[in-house]
């Protein structure tokens, strides 16, 4: 008979709490797009590029479908109309975006992708600043996202936008220990769940870490 394990052990990814993320009301970073890119507000009948951009990326967009971008943003009551940012290229074909999206009253980025041929070029930046922009314009001050571990090239990114860990929960120091190692990173700003600052994370070192 197998032995079975104690709970910590059993304890697996799955049932962990995704990873949360805070921006403070500071000044946003320059976020400057490549030559023959532009960002503009994602038209309601764009939803086929707008799923496209989540294509190799594991965000439960599993069709290329207007009607499945319909159901995900368009029907959303939390996503306001016009707040769904687009970085399109040189033949207006939208190839990153993010959401500037309000849940129960608090600024959110939201379902943030960029196409896999874009990808590396600093699009996905450029469109969750716009994002930002759009709920800082609005009156809205600091802004929340929820993202996974495994998203390293998006959380480096939300770094530089300048959002912090929000540790409301046991496991999260070390996570974002083995996150800080795996992007390079020696040491993290952090705040607790009341968004005060606490020990900053250091880095646990990980094999073939990329230096950002």
């Amino acid at each position: 008979m197998p032995e079975k394990p104690d709970s910590q052990t059993a304890q697996t990814a799955d049932e962990l709490p995704s990873l949360k993320m805070w921006r403070p009301d500071i000044p946003l970073p320059d976020a400057l797009l490549p030559e023959g890119y532009a960002v503009r507000v994602l038209k309601d009948d764009e939803g086929v590029y707008w799923c496209s951009c989540f294509e190799k990326d594991d965000m439960g967009i599993t069709e290329l479908s207007q009607e499945l971008f319909k159901t995900k943003m368009l029907d959303d009551s939390n996503v306001p109309a016009g707040s769904i940012i687009a970085v399109e290229n040189k033949d207006h074909i939208p190839v990153a975006t993010c959401t500037a999206q309000l849940k129960d009253g608090e600024p959110y980025l939201h379902m943030v992708a960029t196409s896999p041929q874009a990808r590396g070029k600093g699009l996905g930046l450029a469109a969750c600043a716009a994002a930002l922009k759009m709920h800082i314009e609005q009156g809205r001050k600091g802004c929340w996202l929820i993202t996974q571990d495994f998203r390293l090239a998006a959380i480096k990114q939300y770094l530089r936008l300048g959002f912090l860990p929000v540790l409301f929960h046991e496991s999260l120091r070390g996570r974002w220990e083995v996150i800080a190692g795996q992007l390079g990173l020696e040491r993290l700003a952090c705040v607790g769940e009341d968004l005060k600052p606490m020990e900053d994370i250091l880095s646990k070192t990980s094999g073939g870490a990329e230096h950002a």
